[in-house]
């Protein structure tokens, strides 16, 4: 957890510190058009994280277990669904099965951020559970889903 003047910061401000992190971070400034599309707010009624395609919700609960770095990984996550329009692109998909679509999208997604960092997992890492597995490199999502 972050820390400002000995107080542990609330959820929201590690979202707009979170926020501000990653668009200052080279490898992710060409995100930051991305980043700022649409509402980011915390919840309590979001279980981990979400996107309708625009706007972002965390689940205080969830946010308030992760490190800085995991953070950081989770908003990027969310930040890719939006990227890659996948709510649109993949409809067909959610039509038939929508949780293992999610899941088809969460590996493209993850193993991309995994590789952002060099594969050290320093700034940003992947919160435990999240769905990673080297098998699905070079994939797009409907290869994963079939």
């Amino acid at each position: 957890m972050s820390l400002a003047i000995g107080k542990q910061l609330t959820a929201e401000q590690r979202l707009y510190k979170a926020t501000t992190d990653l668009v200052g971070r080279e490898e992710f400034v060409a995100l930051a058009g991305v980043l700022m599309i649409g509402t980011k707010q915390v919840s309590d009624d979001v279980p981990t994280a979400c996107t309708n395609g625009r706007d972002e919700r965390y689940g205080r609960t969830y946010v308030d277990k992760l490190n800085d770095a995991e953070f950081r990984f989770l908003m990027l996550h969310e930040c890719y669904h939006k990227m890659y329009q996948h709510l649109t692109t993949w409809k067909h998909l959610h039509d038939i099965n929508h949780g293992l679509a999610n899941a088809a999208c969460d590996y493209v997604i993850n193993i991309k951020l995994a590789d952002s960092d060099g594969g050290k997992r320093e700034w940003i890492s992947m919160p435990k559970g999240g769905l990673l597995d080297d098998k699905y490199r070079g994939m797009d999502a409907k290869q994963v889903f079939d």
